[in-house]
């Protein structure tokens, strides 16, 4: 009865004669089965029209907060709970009960005024074929989705970091999950470049292209899955197995890199799991935490390696910008800017004492700012902290209003 009143797809089968559902006892004394026939309730449940069980549609209203969508006014949902939540989303994308329809306009309403709450944060691919948010029947608010090529933080990664300490941070989601999927393209590619270059024992290529250096740096990935699955493993062996060493790479980066996840995972506050899309049945296979969470618990490092080594050219030959450093391109100025900002607003400022020797070398080649900066006078907004810049690296003019009006 439980399946035909709670099953749309078991109800029509049933309806339509494609499918018998029949009951039996098997009796321990004799090994025969008595056979029951079907439930004398069926005629009747079969008018029902309700398509997903209790527990699903208790756990869809936990999800869905206070106002038809989650917000800040919800309280904060533990991570256990959250990874429940994504369980049960995904079952019912899977199995074609979802529940998120329609978003209305009070809902909307809702999440402008109380502002977004989301129970997790997710890494996902790019891949048009797995949509996060549908995979897991989720409403506007309950997600925070951080979407690229192969669900990697091998390129912008101080965006991904610094996206996922504000999440866990100033929203307060308490689950990470980083998602890759069956038939990933960009790992898929990353394979094939590895293995080609291997076979043919050629020192890997400069990468031409954003492209072909997503590729190269997925080049490890592709590597210990290879290594892993030893020689005898064919190309698209290696590849399945590089969807699941990348996922737990990924993880791994962001326990190695962001000091702010690492003790909000060490303390139990958050958690940080891993998972696969099956393309071919919808199922996301859970895959927990990485192996190597204890060990990258004792890691020290609080800044991702992109970013360190955009501190080292902003800060010049002497640990400070001078004239014996060269001029700095406007593009690469502003991605130092960007930098700088990044971790300033993620609490990762690297500016620190300026020394003797640092003062010194200011007096002796002179200054060659990298940027010029007009801002505001006002009090909260200090130029060269919002930029974690060291004297030497910005040339600014402070007014009230930022403004060219006066003087």
């Amino acid at each position: 009865n439980f399946l035909l009143k709670f099953s749309d797809g078991i109800r029509e089968a049933v309806k339509s004669g494609q499918v018998q559902l029949q009951g039996g006892i098997y009796h321990l004394e004799t090994g025969k089965v008595e056979f029951l026939g079907k439930s004398p309730a069926q005629r009747e449940l079969l008018d029902c029209t309700t398509s997903i069980p209790p527990s699903m549609t208790a756990m869809v209203k936990e999800s869905r907060g206070l106002h038809g969508v989650r917000t800040a006014a919800d309280e904060r949902v533990p991570s256990d709970v959250a990874l429940k939540m994504l369980k049960a989303g995904n079952d019912r994308f899977a199995t074609g009960a979802v529940t998120a329809g329609t978003t209305s306009s009070e809902m909307r309403k809702a999440l402008v005024k109380y502002n977004q709450a989301p129970h997790s944060a997710i890494i996902g691919c790019a891949d048009s074929r797995v949509p996060v948010d549908t995979v897991f029947d989720a409403t506007p608010g309950e997600l925070f989705v951080l979407r690229n090529a192969g669900n990697t933080c091998t390129h912008a990664e101080g965006s991904m970091v610094g996206s996922l300490e504000f999440c866990t941070g100033k929203l307060g989601s308490r689950l990470i999950l980083v998602l890759g999927h069956t038939k990933c393209g960009a790992i898929y590619g990353a394979t094939k470049t590895f293995l080609d270059a291997q076979q043919a024992q050629e020192q890997p290529k400069k990468a031409g292209s954003a492209l072909e250096g997503l590729l190269k740096d997925l080049g490890t990935v592709a590597q210990q899955a290879a290594e892993e699955k030893g020689p005898g493993a064919s190309s698209d062996e290696v590849a399945a197995h590089a969807v699941k060493v990348n996922v737990f790479h990924s993880m791994n980066f962001l326990l190695k890199f962001s000091d702010g996840i690492r003790e909000a995972v060490k303390s139990g506050q958050v958690q940080l799991q891993g998972g696969i899309y099956h393309l071919e049945t919808g199922k996301v296979e859970f895959l927990g935490k990485s192996p190597a969470q204890r060990e990258l618990l004792d890691c020290t490092t609080s800044i991702p390696p992109s970013m360190t080594a955009m501190v080292k050219e902003s800060r010049g030959l002497h640990g400070v910008r001078t004239a014996a450093d060269e001029r700095v391109p406007s593009d690469v100025a502003l991605k130092m800017l960007k930098a700088g900002n990044d971790r300033f607003a993620t609490g990762a400022v690297t500016a620190g004492t300026t020394s003797s020797e640092m003062r010194k070398a200011l007096v002796k080649y002179n200054q060659a700012p990298h940027s010029a900066i007009i801002g505001c006078a006002d009090s909260r907004v200090p130029v060269d902290t919002v930029f974690d810049a060291t004297p030497g690296e910005l040339f600014v003019l402070r007014n009230a209003g930022n403004t060219c009006t006066h003087a």
